[in-house]
C-alpha cells in the first residue's frame, strides 16, 4: 500500500524509480513503443521538472505502466517481453503483474496495466495463457485510451546496472486520461496519494487548473461514455469539501491535528477541480 502522508516520500526514492523505468525502456525493444507512463511518477513528466511550483511534487515509490494489447500478437511476443525484463535483472513480484528490481539494496516495483474485456475489471489478465506465455498485467478501466492520448518526453538517468547515462523517448499519459485514472483509482482504494496526484497536477498543470481543463477538451478520447462517466464521478466526489476525495487530498499533505489547514486544502482541492472540469466543458 502507498504511504499515506506526503513526509514518507523522498526524492531519492522517485530518481530510484526513474532510473529503473529508463533502464526498463531501453532493455525492452520494440516494446517501448507500446508502454504508456501512469501512475505517480506521471506528474513529474506532465507539469514539467522546470515547474514554477513552489512545491514539487512529492514523487513516487513505483512505476505503472499501461500496455497496450493487439488482437495480432503472438504467444512469442509476450514470451519474448518476459524474457526481456527477466534479462534487464528484473523479477516477478508478489502479484504475477508486478515486477521489481533492487536499485541501491532498496526494491523497485513496476506494475503492468491492460484494458481488455476478456476478463473482469480488476483481474489479472494473461495474454496467450495457456500457450506459453507467462506474461500478466492488471485489468484497468479506460486504461486503453493510454495509446491514444499520450505525449512524448525525453528522460535522461543513469542506468542502474552501471551502463551510464542514458536517453530514452517516454509516453506520457495525457492530462485527461491522468485525471481519469487517479480519480477510477481512489474510487477503488481510497489511498490519499491518488487525489492528491490529481489535485496536484491540476493545479500546478502550466497555466493552471484551467488549462489542463482546455487540454483535456481536445483529447481524442473526451467523449467516449466511460471517460464521461469518469469525469461526472470526479465531479460528484469533489463537489464539497467534505466529501472523501478533498478530505484525503487534505490528509496527505497537512499534519494530523493542523485542522485550520486541512480545510483550506479541502476548499482548494474542490476549486481545483472545478476550474478544470469547467473548462474541459464538463461542469
Amino acid at each position: 500500500m502507498a504511504p499515506e502522508h506526503s513526509s514518507e516520500y523522498d526524492t531519492a526514492a522517485t530518481d530510484r524509480c526513474e532510473r529503473v523505468l529508463v533502464t526498463l525502456l531501453g532493455d525492452i525493444g520494440p516494446w517501448g513503443d507500446r508502454v504508456v507512463l501512469v501512475g505517480g511518477l506521471a506528474p513529474r513528466y506532465i507539469v514539467g521538472l522546470d515547474s514554477l511550483s513552489t512545491s514539487p511534487h512529492v514523487g513516487t515509490t513505483d512505476v505503472d505502466l499501461v500496455i497496450t494489447l493487439a488482437v495480432g500478437d503472438s504467444s512469442e511476443t509476450y514470451t519474448t517481453l518476459y524474457r526481456n525484463l527477466k534479462r534487464s535483472g528484473f523479477t516477478v513480484g508478489d502479484r504475477s503483474y508486478q515486477w521489481q528490481r533492487s536499485v541501491d539494496g532498496i526494491k523497485v516495483e513496476v506494475e503492468f496495466i491492460c484494458e481488455t474485456d476478456q476478463t473482469d475489471p480488476g483481474a489479472i489478465y494473461r495474454p496467450k495463457q495457456g500457450t506459453g506465455s507467462d506474461f500478466a498485467a492488471f485489468n484497468a478501466p479506460c486504461a486503453g485510451f493510454t495509446s491514444q492520448d499520450y505525449v512524448e518526453v525525453p528522460v535522461t538517468a543513469e542506468r542502474f546496472d552501471g551502463g551510464g547515462l542514458s536517453t530514452v523517448t517516454l509516453r506520457v499519459v495525457g492530462v485527461l486520461l491522468f485525471v481519469v485514472l487517479k480519480s477510477l483509482a481512489f474510487q477503488q482504494r481510497h489511498h490519499n496519494k491518488d487525489s492528491y496526484d490529481l489535485v496536484y497536477t491540476l493545479k500546478n498543470y502550466e497555466g493552471g487548473p484551467r488549462a489542463a481543463g482546455e487540454a483535456a477538451a481536445q483529447s481524442p478520447v473526451r467523449c467516449e461514455q466511460s471517460v464521461v462517466d469518469a469525469l461526472e464521478s470526479l465531479r460528484e466526489r469533489f463537489g464539497s469539501p467534505d466529501n472523501d476525495a478533498p478530505v484525503a487530498y487534505a490528509n496527505f499533505l497537512a499534519d494530523r491535528d493542523d485542522h485550520e489547514h486541512k480545510a483550506r486544502l479541502r476548499n482548494e482541492a474542490v476549486a481545483v477541480v472545478r476550474q478544470f472540469l469547467a473548462a474541459a466543458g464538463r461542469y
